[in-house]
């Protein structure tokens, strides 16, 4: 800083006067050459102090640029103080000159000529650029040619200075705003981010991975929990299902402030990927394109998505870009089965990836039956290959050493649910009977009667739902062992269960107490620590990218189903309090899962049992020898 008494020793006949009507009046090259020189580094200081306090002045400033321009040889940063450069990057507020074009113009001829000389300013520079991407809230400012000038002056340093790039990816790092930051902050850094990762190829993946880590810490810091309470209105009740949401919801911010701002960046990167995706004349798929983005947003999926705990919507990434041809969607679910089957793959990865895959087939509208009955057929073969190898031996109560086989023999039963009206339910009785043959050809009741026993380890929601679905259609018999579990529930063996709590836990702190009982007895409902990962997407106005190709859960079953008489209930009640551990606890348990399939009461297993048994229908148990006779085609 200079002080007064230095500035007032400045001789009466310097360069620069600090008149009000003589702003203009300075000569820059004298000023700077008496700083090169030695001879009056004071008016140097002063000048650099009068142009921070006179930058406002648009006259000024034209001038100072367009002296500077022609002084850039004399700016050598070994040699030149970097005060005045510093000024000029990160203190003089170009936002207030978005509207002039002539100094904007002037501004970048000067940024051009300065790093075309030095080098070494870029990363300043770059510094200085990046920033500008953050959204001013002043009305009289421009942002959106503030960001076009920034968006172009990068990729002329790029072009002057490529090893500039890795700076790029390391700036917008370090300046992507907190998440707690105003939504349109962050929607603008986003946008221009994912400018830039069209315009930089090279830089995409680099770009895109900056986004989605930015994006999973919102989403997991906004939890499903949390966004739907505050989604509650004045009488506690949810403004709307998920799956009957109005026009005007489509478009209504969020209550959660974190889910807003996730709604909304979800919003800009769905809007990204179709744009890019899509010629924005004809609507044809550009394919090019597609499968480059695909293939940046899946390496980015493994590297960051597939493996955090918590995330609730930012996978849905990948759900949208694969509903654009079979052949991504085939890929995504060959890539999950190669990982499940990978030698170095551990039990975690193995788990997740069951999760992934029935999640996915579940879900995805845009997935046809042939694929789906393909990658069953894969998994069923896995399955019994599984027990043929580990279904005798002595560990088989060892419940950590098969995590494995539980998670995905519950995959399985989760597929067959969703899809329950595809499989058996279809218009066609000719169809249904050949599509009930093929899954019979699956020997499912030797799966659930093996020793292994999965049945006992699966969410109690799936398991009822797999029971009655089953039992109807005559493909396999449960309820005997599921009431056999019922009446002996034993301890899960081992403790490697807390390691994958720690990534992975679908359960609600707040249940613990609700849970007690069945945590003394060592068996809590969810002891696989399942989760759904495209359980019915939440955030409003991202939703509408998605709601088209998503799947709501309906229950065929529920459709026409009597009710049970009351002596069947008081039968089912007292049976309940026979069993020396009753029937699943809680449907609090069950309501935390968020699926669609928690809307179903917990007697609705017996009540399909005894309305079976009033018509005398007896199962047949012969049907489970038969051999795959069709094709998946």
């Amino acid at each position: 800083m200079v002080s007064s008494i230095q500035i007032m020793k400045l001789n009466t006949n310097s360069s620069l006067t600090s008149s009000k009507n003589s702003d203009l009046n300075f000569n820059l090259t004298k000023i700077i050459d008496s700083f090169l020189n030695d001879e009056n580094k004071y008016e140097f200081d002063f000048f650099v102090q009068f142009i921070k306090q006179k930058q406002s002045n648009s006259e000024l400033i034209s001038k100072f640029l367009s002296d500077l321009r022609h002084l850039v040889d004399r700016l050598d940063p070994s040699k030149f103080d970097q005060n005045l450069i510093n000024v000029i990057f990160y203190e003089i507020k170009w936002s207030l000159y978005s509207k002039n074009k002539t100094i904007l113009s002037l501004f970048s001829e000067f940024l051009v000529d300065l790093n075309s000389a030095y080098t070494s300013y870029v990363q300043k520079c770059l510094g200085m650029l990046i920033k500008m991407f953050l959204l001013t809230k002043e009305n009289d400012v421009d942002n959106e040619a503030m960001f076009l000038f920034a968006q172009n002056m990068i990729q002329n340093l790029v072009k002057i200075s490529p090893s500039s790039k890795s700076c790029i990816i390391k700036l917008c790092d370090s300046m992507y705003p907190y998440m707690i930051k105003d939504t349109v902050i962050q929607e603008s850094y986003i946008k221009n981010l994912l400018k830039l990762a069209d315009y930089f190829k090279d830089l995409r993946l680099n770009l895109f991975e900056i986004c989605i880590q930015k994006l999973l810490k919102i989403d997991v810091n906004s939890t499903r929990e949390q966004i739907l309470e505050a989604e509650m209105n004045n009488d506690e009740q949810l403004l709307t299902e998920v799956n009957e949401a109005s026009n005007e919801d489509l478009t209504r911010p969020m209550k959660h402030p974190l889910a807003d701002r996730l709604d909304v960046k979800m919003t800009v990167f769905f809007e990204f990927i179709k744009e890019k995706c899509f010629d924005s004349k004809s609507g044809q798929l550009n394919w090019d394109s597609c499968k480059s983005i695909y293939k940046d947003l899946l390496f980015t999926f493994d590297k960051y998505i597939l493996f955090t705990y918590g995330s609730s919507h930012v996978q849905f990434i990948m759900f949208y870009i694969c509903s654009f041809r079979s052949m991504l969607s085939e890929g995504f679910l060959d890539y999950l089965w190669k990982k499940f089957n990978a030698i170095n793959s551990c039990a975690i990865t193995k788990q997740v990836c069951s999760y992934y895959i029935g999640s996915y087939l579940a879900r995805a509208k845009y997935i046809p039956i042939t694929t789906c009955l393909a990658t069953l057929q894969l998994m069923i073969k896995w399955i019994h290959s599984y027990i043929e190898k580990n279904g005798n031996n002595s560990n088989t109560l060892n419940f950590d050493m098969h995590r494995t086989f539980y998670a995905l023999c519950q995959t399985v039963f989760y597929v067959i649910i969703f899809r329950n009206r595809q499989l058996f339910n279809s218009n066609d009785s000719s169809q249904n009977s050949k599509m009930i043959d093929l899954v019979k050809s699956w020997k499912l009741n030797e799966i659930i009667n093996s020793r292994l026993n999965p049945l006992k380890y699966c969410l109690p929601t799936v398991r009822k739902k797999f029971a009655r679905i089953t039992y109807i259609n005559q493909i396999a018999y449960c309820y005997s062992i599921i009431d056999a579990n019922n009446r002996t529930s034993l301890p899960i063996t081992g403790q490697s269960s807390l390691n994958i709590k720690m990534f992975f836990s679908n359960q609600n702190e707040s249940l613990d107490s609700k849970n007690s009982d069945s945590k003394k007895s060592g068996l809590s409902d969810n002891p696989l620590d399942s989760f759904f990962p495209f359980d019915p997407y939440l955030l409003n106005r991202s939703r509408n990218y998605i709601q088209k190709c998503y799947v709501e859960f309906k229950d065929v079953y529920d459709e026409n189903m009597e009710e049970s008489s009351e002596e069947d209930e008081d039968d089912d009640e007292s049976d309940d309090e026979d069993s020396d551990n009753g029937e699943d606890l809680s449907t609090d348990e069950e309501q935390s899962e968020e699926t669609d399939m928690d809307e179903e009461s917990e007697d609705n297993t017996e009540k399909t049992r005894m309305e079976t048994k009033k018509k005398d229908f007896r199962f047949n148990t012969n049907l489970y020898d038969s051999d795959f006779e069709n094709s998946m085609d």
